[in-house]
C-alpha cells in the first residue's frame, strides 16, 4: 500500500468517481484510499493520519487503532456520533462541512413559514375532496416575528430570507453576530423573554449538553397559542412528550419537524397523529444537487492546506 508525502488519507464518504478523479488529478502525491473502515486491518489503521468520513463508522474501537490519526474531516454539519473525548485524548484536528446546506434549510424553513399562512396542506386537502373551499381564511409573513435559535450559517441565511418577507427577527445565540437581518439579539438564557414574542420560533442550534432539551414545558407554556414551533437542528432540542401535550393543549398552533430524538421515527410515536404537526424525514438540508460538490469544495481546500491545520476551513471547537 503507497503512502503519500503527507501520509494515509483514507475517505469512507463513497464520493462518486468524479470527485475521486478530481482528487486524485490535484493531490497526485497524496493518494487517498476509497473504502469502509471495517475492511481495514489494524496495520492500516495504525498509518491512517487523516480521514474523510460522515463519522458513523468512527467507533471508540476502530479510533483507538488509529494511532498516527492527526485530522479528521466530517462530510456534514452534525457531529453527534463521534467519540469527542476519545478525539480530545488523541489529539485529533476536526473540521466538518458545515454551510454547505444552509441555503437549502432555510428554503425549506420559508417555504414551512408560507405554507402555514397560505393554509396550502388545508387547501390541498378540500381540493382532492373536489370542495371549492371559501371559507378557510389565509395571512402573510409581512410584520410577523421569527424567533431563530441559533445563529449561525444556517440561521443567518433564515434570518436574511425572512427579512425579504418583512418580518421582524429575533435571534437567540451564545454569539451575538452584527447583522441587519437581526433586529435583535438574546442569549439562551433569556428565551423565556423571547418566546412570547414569537409567531413562528424556528431551532437550527447544534446539539450540545447546554442545548439538550432546551425547549421542553416552560419554553412551550411561554409561547403564544397561534405560534407554530420549527425544528430543523437536532431532535434532541425539543422535549417530544412536552411538545404533544402542547399542543394537545393547545399552548401552541402546530409544529414543522425535520428532526427527531430517535429516528426513523417510530410508526407507534404520537407525533403521526396530530393534524397540525408536519413530518419530514430529515430532509430539509439533503437531497440536493448541491451536497456533494459544495462537500468536496471543502475537503479540496482544506487538503490543500495540510498539515497547517489553522489555515483550513470549517474547525470544530470541541
Amino acid at each position: 500500500m503507497e503512502k503519500g508525502i503527507n501520509g494515509m488519507k483514507v475517505s469512507t464518504l463513497n464520493l462518486e468517481e468524479e470527485y475521486r478523479n478530481l482528487l486524485e488529478r490535484e493531490f497526485p502525491l497524496t493518494p487517498i484510499l476509497h473504502t469502509q473502515l471495517n475492511r481495514l486491518n489494524d496495520h492500516i489503521l495504525e498509518q491512517v493520519d487523516s480521514l474523510f468520513t460522515y463519522g458513523y463508522d468512527l467507533t471508540p474501537e476502530i479510533l483507538g487503532k488509529m494511532s498516527s490519526l492527526k485530522w479528521l474531516h466530517i462530510g456534514q454539519s452534525g457531529m453527534d456520533p463521534l467519540p469527542f473525548d476519545q478525539l480530545r485524548e488523541q489529539k485529533v484536528f476536526i473540521t466538518n462541512s458545515r454551510g454547505i446546506n444552509s441555503p437549502t434549510i432555510a428554503e425549506y424553513v420559508m417555504c414551512a413559514l408560507l405554507n402555514v399562512v397560505r393554509k396550502s396542506f388545508t387547501y390541498a386537502e378540500k381540493a382532492r375532496q373536489k370542495v371549492w373551499d371559501v371559507d378557510t381564511t389565509v395571512d402573510e409573513l409581512l410584520g410577523k416575528t421569527l424567533g431563530i435559535f441559533g445563529m449561525g450559517m444556517v440561521g443567518s441565511e433564515i434570518a436574511k430570507r425572512a427579512k425579504v418577507f418583512g418580518m421582524k427577527v429575533l435571534g437567540v445565540d451564545v454569539v451575538s453576530p452584527t447583522t441587519p437581518d437581526v433586529d435583535q439579539m438574546y442569549s439562551p438564557d433569556q428565551r423565556l423573554e423571547v418566546l412570547p414574542q414569537c409567531d413562528f420560533v424556528v431551532l437550527c442550534m447544534p446539539l450540545l449538553p447546554s442545548t439538550t432539551g432546551m425547549i421542553g414545558r416552560k419554553e412551550l407554556t411561554m409561547m403564544r397559542p397561534t405560534a407554530w414551533l420549527m425544528n430543523v437542528g437536532r431532535g434532541p432540542l425539543l422535549v417530544e412528550s412536552d411538545l404533544l401535550d402542547a399542543i394537545d393543549a393547545k399552548k401552541i398552533a402546530g409544529a414543522v419537524l425535520d428532526v427527531f430524538a430517535e429516528e426513523p421515527l417510530p410508526k407507534a410515536n404520537e407525533l403521526w397523529n396530530r393534524e397540525n404537526v408536519w413530518i419530514t424525514p430529515h430532509t430539509a438540508g439533503d437531497h440536493f444537487a448541491q451536497y456533494a460538490p459544495r462537500m468536496v469544495e471543502i475537503l479540496r481546500f482544506n487538503l490543500a492546506q495540510y498539515p497547517n491545520f489553522e489555515q483550513m476551513k470549517n474547525p470544530v471547537k470541541y
